[in-house]
């Protein structure tokens, strides 16, 4: 099969292959890309600005996910912070820093991947920046905009609030879990299943539906989505906050499916709840007298899993895992640190 390089079309050559197709709401654009910047229109709530980098070795394994899978990925990651804030997506800008000797192909492949998430939530792709480089590195830029009530913030958690998350957490560690050790599963876990976990941490669903169900709800006071783990975004939401927490971990919901793959592989399905992250659910706070109503909307809306799994306390209590009634232990973040993990 005949490959094309990069240096036989050039920069402007390959944009000009990537530029089809990037516009999916032209009720917000004036001119996307072809000009030195994009001229959008804007809306009439709150700009959301958010930006992720992912780069290969640090955030992905090349071989173990294919450029269309990636494409979609760094793209529902940036979705999600949008979500995050109770926002609707807008306009995406893509910067890549491209080895030399990758096929156009492989890049065409990669923005396949993110159009096509990208067409899903009538979000544009706008603009962007295309340079040589010996490691390959994605950057996403994403502009949202809020409703009339303006943004959810980390900042609103209150004592006796409810914290209640949506899905399943762990799902993403457990599919990394298959794909590192391939061919493991066979006769121990079915196809579907695998399909579902590969996809959990492959291509996951940003909680778009379910963050404006809520703002709908207006009764949200802190959010944050699942993207470091629980014990780690708990803790977030608890030093902007100024509050403390308690977690029930037998109120998370654990998904048979994980918790048998935690088993096969000698894991704890908990900790992978806890610290494993990219999940990309949301976690949020709500008065303790609201979370029923959470519970019923979901429901009623099919919507997924959502449940209450712990409550706000004050700042003195601190923030503690609850095992049981007798047994607690302190709620630290395990987070992955760029620069402290460099020690």
């Amino acid at each position: 099969m005949f490959f094309l390089k990069l240096s036989d079309v050039g920069e402007f050559g390959l944009i000009k292959k990537l530029a089809a197709g990037c516009v999916n709401d032209f009720s917000t654009i004036v001119e996307g890309i072809g000009d030195d910047a994009a001229v959008l229109q804007p809306g009439k709530g709150q700009l959301l600005v958010t930006s992720d980098m992912l780069v290969e070795g640090v955030h992905f394994l090349t071989g173990k996910i294919t450029m269309y899978q990636l494409g979609y990925k760094s793209i529902a990651a940036s979705l999600s912070d949008i979500a995050a804030m109770g926002g609707k997506p807008r306009h995406a800008l893509v910067s890549l820093a491209i080895p030399g000797n990758m096929a156009v192909e492989e890049i065409e492949e990669l923005y396949l991947g993110m159009k096509s998430i990208l067409s899903r939530y009538t979000v544009n792709l706008v603009g962007g920046d295309t340079v040589k480089s010996p490691v390959f590195t994605i950057d996403v830029t994403l502009l949202g905009e809020t409703g009339p009530t303006g943004s959810v913030l980390r900042s609103g958690a209150r004592p006796g609030d409810a914290v209640m998350v949506t899905g399943t957490p762990g799902a993403s560690a457990a599919g990394l879990e298959l794909l590192l050790n391939p061919g493991k599963w066979t006769g121990n876990l079915s196809l579907e299943d695998q399909e579902w976990l590969l996809a959990a941490h492959l291509t996951p669903e940003p909680a778009l539906k379910q963050s404006a169900t809520l703002v709908q709800m207006n009764c949200v006071t802190s959010m944050i989505d699942i993207s470091d783990g629980i014990a780690g975004e708990i803790n977030h939401i608890c030093d902007r906050s100024g509050v403390g927490a308690e977690i029930y971990a037998d109120k998370i919901p654990l998904s048979d499916t994980v918790a048998r793959v935690a088993g096969l592989a000698g894991k704890n399905a908990l900790d992978w709840a806890l610290y494993g992250g990219e999940d990309y659910q949301l976690l949020f706070t709500v008065p303790a007298g609201e979370a029923q109503r959470v519970i019923d909307v979901f429901a009623a809306g099919r919507l997924g899993p959502v449940a209450v799994i712990g409550c706000i306390v004050e700042e003195k209590q601190g923030r503690k895992l609850v095992m049981s009634p007798e047994e607690s232990v302190s709620l630290t973040s395990s987070a992955y640190n760029h620069f402290v993990e460099d020690r």
